[in-house]
């Protein structure tokens, strides 16, 4: 974990801390649940390709192939 300071309106972290008190958690914990809550993390973007149908090495042998030898 690493720690960071960040600067907000002291109106604003009095509402962090109170809701922080009231749910129990660190307020480190309530900033982290506000932003699951509202924010939740991006879907990754790699490895997310779906063809849409099943796809075999026999399949991609053959795309490959497809063209070789033809001038």
């Amino acid at each position: 974990m690493t720690m960071t300071t960040i600067k907000v309106p002291k109106v604003l972290r009095d509402r962090l801390h109170r809701l922080a008190v009231e749910d129990g958690l660190t307020l480190a914990q309530e900033i982290e649940l506000l932003m699951e809550r509202n924010a939740p993390k991006p879907k990754p973007t790699m490895g997310g390709f779906r063809s849409g149908k099943p796809w075999s090495a026999v399949d991609a042998d053959d795309e490959l192939l497809e063209g070789f030898g033809e001038w």
